[in-house]
């Protein structure tokens, strides 16, 4: 968890104090706490994926299974291991000097938790077939994750810096972005969140995780051969 605060701490001097991102903004250090935490979390199932069945390529070949499992039991250990991240975040914010505390909103984040796991599920099945079919897409992985996390409003709010309606429509239905205002809005701002952005996030996961699983399963008798 050392490495996400460290990234609050050097965002927060970039874009909160020198860029002023932070105008405007209740609670910035909660507001970018929260998004740091849940887009690295959202992220890192992405990433995990690339390369995932040239890693596994010993187990694979010495062992007749579904190769989904490596995708499923992966996502449960890193469902395992947000715990920890997640309860940090909840300790910062209900520490947090004239923060606003437990509130009842946070009931709703476990419904918002299963979104996400479902969402990157469904990325770690994309990123795991489309590398181990062209494995140069690992490195285009690594560029599309730096330009997401720079337009996922992580550490400033996109209705402040973006006026052209149709980029600022284009950044509302990016699925981190969604997460991230839901986040913010059950955690500090004890507001429960529009349906629409509830709806948007269930067909994010939903379609993402039929789609890569479908896509990964239609290429099971490959992962062998290589």
């Amino acid at each position: 968890m050392l490495g996400p605060l460290l990234d609050v701490l050097m965002y927060g001097v970039i874009f909160g104090v020198v860029l002023k991102t932070s105008r405007g903004i209740e609670h910035f250090v909660l507001f970018l706490v929260i998004g740091v935490v849940l887009f690295r979390l959202v992220s890192k199932d992405l990433s995990d994926g690339a390369g995932m069945i040239r890693s596994k390529k010993n187990v694979i070949k010495a062992f007749a299974f579904p190769r989904a499992a490596l995708v499923l039991s992966h996502s449960l250990r890193t469902a395992y291991d947000s715990i920890p991240p997640i309860l940090v975040l909840f300790a910062v914010i209900f520490f947090y000097p004239h923060g606003p505390g437990p509130t009842r909103t946070w009931l709703l984040f476990p419904f918002l938790f299963i979104l996400m796991k479902t969402f990157g599920t469904g990325l770690t099945f994309l990123a795991a077939w489309s590398t181990h079919l062209i494995p140069d897409v690992a490195r285009l992985i690594q560029v599309f994750t730096r330009f997401w996390f720079y337009g996922s409003g992580v550490f400033y709010s996109i209705d402040n810096f973006v006026d052209q309606p149709t980029l600022l429509r284009v950044m509302q239905i990016n699925p981190a972005y969604q997460v991230l205002t839901v986040g913010r809005d059950l955690l500090i701002y004890d507001t429960i969140p529009d349906r629409s952005f509830w709806v948007s996030l269930t067909t994010w996961a939903v379609s993402t995780l039929a789609i890569g699983f479908l896509l990964f399963w239609s290429a099971e008798t490959r992962y062998a051969k290589f």
